[in-house]
């Protein structure tokens, strides 16, 4: 669980100059409600009917507030790996008497879920969490329906950063652990077969007071806390859509695309 981060806002080449760069059918094509901050609601993905699934969904908060938007035409599945996790989303969704969403337990690298599902994936700092991410977003790319969207927001470094530092970051925000560069986090998607592939949202993250000096320089303490300076950790939101037609390399069934 995130403890004491804070992001501040930076501009970078990546960024989108729109609040989403999706293309067509996407996030243009789907109505929201932009006053919510957390995924997928913030960036107008969601619109009623749609169905949604979230790949880490813990203990469900996110599921119950997408779940009001997509409404009873809608429906919503959360993936866990936690058995705990599940149990406690399943006794708040009793609670809260919500008919629309449904919890699953899973792992990410095979979702319980079949081909061409979902309107809209997402996953919030949880696709940094596996060693093998190009699974991961196989899997979305699966799960996805046709000019579906997968919304993952995680965090990158744009240049490589002390071990030490990583280790004491990943305390406050567990998948900074396996932050790597923008190339790579899009590469996934790209590799996977999504078109329209964007970071369309970048903020540095800032730490308390003493992380840095254990590792850092004056310098270099300065640059990381500099909004402008690429030097530092990031965390991004990148938002992937799913072709109309899929090329026979990238198709859904072609479980041996990526094994050469």
């Amino acid at each position: 669980m995130e403890q004491q981060i804070k992001t501040m806002e930076h501009e970078h080449a990546y960024q989108e100059e729109h609040s989403c760069g999706c293309g067509s059918g996407g996030c243009g094509s789907h109505g929201g409600n932009g006053g919510h901050s957390d995924l997928p609601i913030k960036f107008q993905i969601l619109r009623a009917g749609d169905k949604v699934v979230e790949l880490g969904s813990g203990t469900g908060n996110d599921c119950f507030a997408v779940s009001q938007i997509v409404g009873t035409e809608g429906n919503v599945v959360g993936v866990d790996t936690s058995e705990e996790n599940i149990s406690i989303a399943r006794n708040f969704q009793d609670q809260l008497k919500i008919s629309n969403v449904e919890f699953k337990s899973g792992k990410l690298e095979n979702v319980p879920l079949p081909n061409d599902y979902a309107d809209i994936l997402y996953c919030n700092t949880a696709f940094n969490l596996y060693n093998d991410k190009q699974k991961i977003a196989d899997e979305m790319y699966r799960v996805s329906n046709h000019n579906g969207l997968s919304c993952v927001t995680d965090f990158i470094v744009f240049h490589d950063i002390p071990e030490g530092l990583r280790k004491d970051a990943a305390k406050f925000a567990d998948s900074i652990s396996g932050a790597e560069s923008p190339e790579k986090f899009m590469g996934y998607f790209r590799k996977t077969g999504f078109g329209n592939v964007d970071i369309i949202e970048i903020n540095k993250v800032q730490f308390p007071d003493g992380v840095f000096e254990k590792h850092l320089d004056d310098e270099q303490i300065r640059q990381y806390n500099d909004v402008e300076s690429d030097k530092g950790i990031f965390k991004v939101t990148l938002i992937a859509e799913k072709p109309t037609t899929c090329a026979p390399e990238t198709c859904c069934c072609n479980h041996e695309k990526h094994l050469n």
